[in-house]
């Protein structure tokens, strides 16, 4: 099964994440993919993280856009750490098929990688692919405005998507969904 988790900018989507990544990885279960974490400073954003997992290298993916930023997001983006996430994703994809079942997380996909073909463009290529043995479930950040494209490009693949929010109820639908793999 694939889940959307989703909900607006700061409302603890990657925190909610991180959390049932360390639960999942206290009971046994295989995560890979990749975790956003921002990286904040005196209560100011000061740039996004890329956690590769299951190895938890961190990679500097962004900072706050000067003027003239090229995305139109409010963020410069590291071209060498965007080729670094999205060799590791590659790394995945090629070794699918002799890991033990668990559950990708990419945090996550947004307008670069849905309309641009650009940022995590890699993370586009593995949920295209659909459930691998080494992933028959996925979770998926995606802002809200954005859920129902993601939806919508990735059901014909994945089956029906559940979208979900980073509260108890979504804990509650992951935890049974992967009570096979757990």
């Amino acid at each position: 099964m694939l889940f959307i988790l989703t909900g607006d900018i700061r409302s603890g989507k990657t925190t909610w994440l991180e959390a049932r990544v360390r639960e999942l990885e206290a009971a046994g279960v295989p995560v890979r993919g990749v975790l956003a974490p921002g990286v904040w400073h005196d209560g100011e954003k000061v740039g996004i993280e890329n956690v590769l997992l299951p190895s938890r290298e961190h990679v500097l993916l962004a900072t706050p856009a000067g003027n003239g930023c090229s995305t139109g997001l409010g963020w410069d983006f590291d071209a060498e750490a965007l080729a670094r996430v999205n060799a590791h994703l590659t790394e995945l994809a090629a070794a699918a098929g002799v890991m033990r079942p668990g559950l990708l997380v990419i945090d996550e996909i947004g307008p670069l990688e849905l309309r641009r073909g650009a940022g995590l463009a890699e993370a586009l290529e593995l949920l295209d692919a659909g459930p691998a043995p080494a992933w028959p479930h996925a979770l998926v950040i995606a802002r809200t405005a954005l859920a129902e494209e993601v939806a919508a490009r990735l059901e014909p693949v994945w089956g029906r998507c559940a979208l979900i929010l980073p509260d108890k109820s979504g804990s509650e639908r992951l935890r049974e969904a992967l009570a096979a793999v757990m």
